[in-house]
């Protein structure tokens, strides 16, 4: 399994997700579902959708931090047998 082709997938599918999460966020209430328990249940449903966005966006941002990070360091490493000599 390569690795690399893998957390690139999951970051596109975490995107994916992100955006979605929006489409739910931006979907507005029906004026005539003015029951409470309708609205508490709506706006519960929506705060969550936020948290989840957030939390994936920064989870992303992270993620793409950790590659460009260790991409830099692969290049910058010498072995032990570089070292010796």
């Amino acid at each position: 399994m390569d690795i690399t082709k893998t957390k690139k997938l999951l970051l596109e599918a975490a995107e994916n997700s992100i955006s979605e999460l929006i489409k739910v966020m931006n979907r507005k209430m029906d004026s005539k579902e003015i029951d409470p328990e309708k609205v508490k249940v709506s706006a519960s449903a929506y705060r969550l959708a936020m948290d989840d966005a957030m939390a994936m966006i920064e989870k992303v941002e992270e993620l793409n931090n950790v590659s460009k990070d260790t991409k830099k360091s692969e290049t910058n490493f010498f072995g032990v047998e570089d070292r010796i000599k």
